[in-house]
């Protein structure tokens, strides 16, 4: 029904000498809500929005996302405890604006697509490069009921289907869950702390240069099998007892710890479950460049040690976020895990001011004035309710979920272009008129007042 991976019978597919297993998307979703199951984190109390023990709620989440999945690999098809799925449409995937067409699209050993590049020194002084990141994120049954809502008719998805109430805000049932495996092109000589760490086979980018790549041509971005090294996980879980419906939290690698799997090596760095909207930059950062304290920010829980182990010189495996907000290493440091998932919804807006239109006209840069306009930047850091649109710029609601906003912008690109085969989805007529009146609203902003003919208002052409 879905591609499994990028350029799927189309030149993308594994070479002949390659005897491994081929990624299978996981897609038989649940026509019916699947019952709720004893949810090991339903035994640890909430306070003001919040679990009251954060590290074991977290430490909760890891285990049930690890439990049946490490057995069989992450094929989790093939899980015998509880099935897990993935979701469609990120084969073809565009992450970054400036990326070619579809290249970040999954690759063919265990469906990871390209996510953010980190540049030198981000983990440390001894990184002079760019390292890759490669993820895949995996969901329980209830979150799937939701998936297979909205793509019930794969050629014409249904973006507020997924909650099949359209009575109710367009969320996940309660108990969706979500674990994802990130996965970085960075080696030992770039940082030490990954050694020891889970590592897969993967077809990924010859270049490690983003620059490099984006200059053309399409064979730039040319894909061989290589090592990655998992040193990010994250979760998440739709918990109605939290302030915003959803619960984000993140561990990450390090090679130092004394234990017998690389599993048990990953850290917890923290959990949220707010933004904390009404707390700026500047009361909780000393200037542009810290440092951060955090402990104004209630609504998320920080592991103090983390701080102190991974993110001192030579290292800088810095998984703090805007203002000390929640961000995970691989993740964008200027954001926060809630404040990029609540941004999800069709048609995709920017994650951060910085990349809209609105940034580029006031300059902003939060590498060296992260204190300034928080009058727009507060707004990427507030508390959306799950299931509530961000911007009054989209039409749907994807619940604090990225990968199904990106799925069904990818699905627009390609089927929405004027090029597109045949029959036209209703969605892209619905994102034409969309598109339509947000031309025309600006056009009616520039003239609003004006005077016409014998002083009467101008009529919208």
């Amino acid at each position: 029904m879905f591609k499994d991976y990028y350029l799927q019978g189309q030149g993308g597919d594994p070479p002949a000498e390659y005897k491994g297993r081929v990624f299978k998307l996981s897609q038989e979703y649940p026509t019916e809500l699947p019952p709720a199951e004893s949810y090991p984190w339903l035994k640890i109390a909430f306070k003001n929005g919040g679990p009251v023990d954060p590290a074991a709620y977290l430490q909760a989440l890891l285990d049930y996302g690890l439990e049946g999945n490490v057995d069989v690999d992450f094929y989790v098809q093939d899980n015998k405890i509880r099935k897990f799925y993935h979701l469609p449409w990120m084969d073809w995937n565009t992450e970054v604006a400036s990326d070619w067409p579809g290249t970040d699209g999954r690759e063919f050993v265990h469906g990871l697509t390209h996510e953010f590049d980190s540049e030198g020194n981000t983990f440390g002084e001894a990184q002079h490069e760019f390292v890759d990141t490669w993820a895949q994120g995996y969901v329980n049954d209830r979150y799937a009921f939701g998936v297979g809502q909205v793509w019930c008719h794969p050629d014409d998805p249904a973006p507020g289907a997924l909650n099949p109430d359209p009575t109710g805000l367009n969320s996940m049932p309660d108990g969706s869950f979500v674990i994802k495996l990130l996965f970085s092109t960075v080696n030992e000589q770039e940082l030490p702390t990954v050694k020891g760490a889970f590592t897969w086979d993967a077809d990924i980018y010859v270049n490690k240069s983003p620059r490099e790549r984006n200059a053309g041509p399409l064979s730039k971005y040319r894909r061989a099998l290589g090592k990655v090294r998992l040193i990010q996980i994250d979760l998440q879980v739709r918990d109605r007892r939290s302030l915003t419906g959803w619960l984000l939290g993140t561990f990450g690698y390090d090679g130092r710890v004394r234990a017998d799997t690389p599993w048990k090596r990953m850290v917890p760095l923290g959990l949220q479950w707010g933004n904390n909207p009404q707390v700026t930059y500047a009361e909780t950062c000393s200037g542009p460049n810290g440092p951060c304290n955090f402990d104004k920010l209630s609504e998320q829980w920080i592991n103090r040690q983390a701080v102190v182990d991974l993110a001192t010189p030579p290292l800088s495996f810095n998984h703090l976020g805007y203002g000390g907000r929640l961000a995970g290493p691989v993740d964008n440091p200027k954001s926060s895990c809630m404040g990029c998932h609540q941004t999800a919804g069709f048609p995709a807006v920017p994650i951060l001011p910085e990349f809209g239109p609105n940034g580029a006209l006031l300059k902003l840069n939060s590498r060296t004035h992260p204190e300034t306009s928080q009058s727009l930047r507060m707004a990427y850091f507030g508390n959306v309710p799950g299931g509530a649109v961000f911007s009054d710029t989209q039409l749907y609601s994807a619940d604090y979920s990225l990968q199904l906003a990106m799925g069904l912008q990818n699905f627009a690109s390609v089927r929405c272009a004027a090029n597109a085969r045949a029959p036209r989805p209703s969605l892209c007529t619905e994102l034409d008129g969309w598109a339509g009146r947000q031309a025309a609203a600006i056009k009616d902003l520039l003239v609003f007042g004006t005077p016409g003919p014998g002083g009467a208002p101008l009529k919208p052409q």
